[in-house]
């Protein structure tokens, strides 16, 4: 009986072929555990050959992909320019910095020499207004035993000074004396990187969101540095509750809530007469910026200039930029007022 029934199972199995994928025609015996599609016995043959010429076609991009990476390490593809100028921020920041040490370190050598040269400067006053009063005593014939006793005990204190003179002690500040330096690999992609608080940054910093508050302004700041050449950041604006303002700051302005009065603000605010120039409302043509709305902020540092395009009006504004109030680098800069405001980095470019 159970012989009987695995007979009947096999025949079945064997009379119910499936269609073949080349063919059509209902007799695939294998089927591909890669692309699940069922072939027959001539057409496995040519599926297989079919997988090595992909194979072929693998190793054919990996051979360019390390034709590549050797020219790389002869000649890298990072542009020189952005290589010089990395470099040169670099060499500024160490310069500056051994400046400012050199500079710190020599006000300290000097203070101390300064408290010496008082110390020893006003025992050597008291010892001579001591030796005339002894000199007037003898030619006056003027003392006694307790006149002797207290010019002994000032010039015992005099020697007890000078043989053991004070403790200096030389110690190091509580703030940092210069900043650190750090070098970002930022593949052309902007991200939300600081701000003066009331915001969580979510998905990669690519997006930026206003906690819940009492009316707080909040300054925001992109990573990228920006010194050189046309870039491009684009914005979704998701949520919009009250303020909010879309520009440029230098990165060595302090964070701040209030950060569009800020020397080096530059930007526009949503509303009629709310642009912002080192500063200062300048009046002129706010943003009409409004949920759901693409902005692009160009940042042209060749031409000292900032633009903001609004995608939903078609309109472009544009302020020119003084690099004594905004000097580079230049970061991507929002200042941003209620609950629930809600802005993603959409994406970043450079031309």
């Amino acid at each position: 009986m159970a012989s009987s029934f695995a007979i009947d199972h096999l025949m079945a199995t064997i009379t119910t072929k499936r269609q073949c994928t080349t063919c059509n025609i209902q007799r695939g015996i294998f089927k591909c555990d890669g692309c699940s599609e069922v072939f027959c016995l001539n057409h496995t043959k040519d599926h297989h050959q079919h997988i090595v010429e992909e194979l072929n076609h693998v190793e054919d991009i990996r051979d360019e992909v390390r034709k590549i990476l050797i020219d790389e390490f002869t000649k890298p593809r990072m542009d020189v320019n952005d290589l010089h100028v990395a470099l040169n921020k670099i060499d500024d920041w160490e310069r500056k910095s051994i400046n400012e040490i050199e500079k710190v370190a020599e006000e300290a050598r000097h203070e101390l020499a300064k408290y010496t040269t008082e110390r020893l400067s006003n025992t050597k006053l008291r010892l001579e207004q001591l030796t005339n009063e002894l000199q007037q005593a003898r030619v006056n014939n003027d003392f006694i035993e307790t006149d002797l006793l207290a010019w002994k005990n000032k010039l015992n204190q005099f020697k007890e000074e000078l043989i053991n003179p004070p403790e200096v002690l030389v110690r190091e500040g509580i703030n940092k004396l210069i900043s650190n330096i750090r070098v970002y690999v930022l593949n052309g992609e902007e991200v939300f990187e600081r701000s003066s608080g009331n915001v969580d940054f979510n998905e990669h910093e690519k997006v930026v969101c206003v906690k819940d508050n009492a009316d707080v302004y909040t300054e925001v700041r992109g990573r990228y540095e920006y010194s050189t050449g046309k870039h491009t950041v684009s914005l979704k604006v998701e949520e919009l509750t009250g303020w909010i303002l879309f520009g440029i700051i230098s990165k060595s302005t302090p964070l701040q809530i209030h950060s569009y009065i800020s020397p080096s603000c530059y930007g526009w605010y949503n509303g009629q007469e709310f642009v912002y120039a080192g500063g200062e409302n300048i009046g002129g043509q706010g943003t009409d910026v409004i949920r759901n709305d693409i902005i692009h902020l160009v940042i042209d540092c060749d031409k000292r200039l900032i633009q903001l395009i609004n995608e939903r009006i078609n309109r472009t504004l544009e302020l020119q930029v003084d690099l004594q109030k905004c000097p580079f680098p230049w970061q991507l800069h929002l200042n941003l007022n209620l609950a629930p405001t809600r802005i993603r980095i959409i994406s970043s470019t450079k031309s």
